[in-house]
């Protein structure tokens, strides 16, 4: 069995693959202080839940944005799970090529969504994770991964926004009831949802205008992802677990190298 673990700046996602089924995955909220020995007994106590030891545990794969923690999960790896972990960067073997001038400086999850991305649905794709930032990340018909966008993802931008200003607090992300908020709290749930959902949609305008792509598959991913499908002009396909199977078919593809 496979451990993916994919630590972002909001949220660590540890997901047990067997072969190319996930059979479960799990969330906790990232803590920069979080010590090894916590990562362990976390994921011993979940494998416990699914009647498993780290004895069913064949590989693991790490995926990070947090710097602090990745040597944290690389040590949980090997003292408790016994593994040699695979840290994802654009070094490894992959389906797709990063044809950027400096590759090092994709983040290892935009590499994840974009190699399951390109995988799953071919290319051209663009694919839209939802998470602490937005990011874009484009790859052509050739599966060469040729850049993206960042910006502030809407919790980001919510909690800033309630930091800043003294009469403006937290909302719920949702969709409101009207478009036209009668209230402080209305107005802002429907600037957040519809302000998100246009800025995407504008984006990726933008994006196939620059690119020429035809027939370009939209794919979105992250906690603010689903549902979207009905809202958004573009957005059609939602893959809640993108970046994890992009662990798992990078996993697979260096089992041997």
């Amino acid at each position: 069995m496979l451990i993916a673990i994919d630590i972002g700046n909001t949220t660590i996602v540890v997901g047990l693959y067997k072969n190319s089924t996930l059979k479960d995955r799990f969330h906790i909220s990232t803590r920069l202080n979080m010590t090894s020995d916590e990562a362990g007994f976390l994921i011993s106590g979940w494998l416990e839940k699914m009647s498993l030891s780290a004895e069913d545990v064949e590989s693991v794969i790490v995926c990070s944005v947090v710097p602090a923690l990745t040597n944290t999960f690389e040590l949980t790896a090997r003292k408790d799970l016994g593994c040699l972990p695979l840290m994802l960067s654009h070094k490894l073997k992959l389906p797709i090529k990063i044809d950027i001038p400096q590759p090092d400086q994709v983040g290892a999850d935009r590499i994840a969504n974009a190699v399951a991305g390109y995988t799953k649905f071919g290319g051209p794709i663009i694919i839209v994770d939802f998470g602490t930032a937005t990011n874009f990340d484009i790859v052509n018909d050739k599966g060469a991964y040729i850049g993206g966008i960042l910006l502030p993802g809407p919790e980001t931008s919510m909690a800033e926004l309630a930091r800043k200003a003294a009469r403006l607090f937290e909302v719920r992300i949702e969709p409101p009831d009207t478009v036209v908020g009668k209230s402080t709290a209305g107005a802002l749930k429907s600037g957040l949802f519809y302000g998100t959902i246009g800025q995407v949609d504008y984006l990726v305008d933008k994006i196939i205008d620059e690119t020429n792509f035809s027939e370009t598959k939209i794919v979105a991913t992250g906690g603010f992802s689903r549902g979207l499908d009905k809202y958004s002009r573009h957005i059609r396909l939602i893959e809640p677990d993108l970046t994890l199977e992009g662990l798992r078919i990078i996993s697979e593809l260096n089992q041997s190298v």
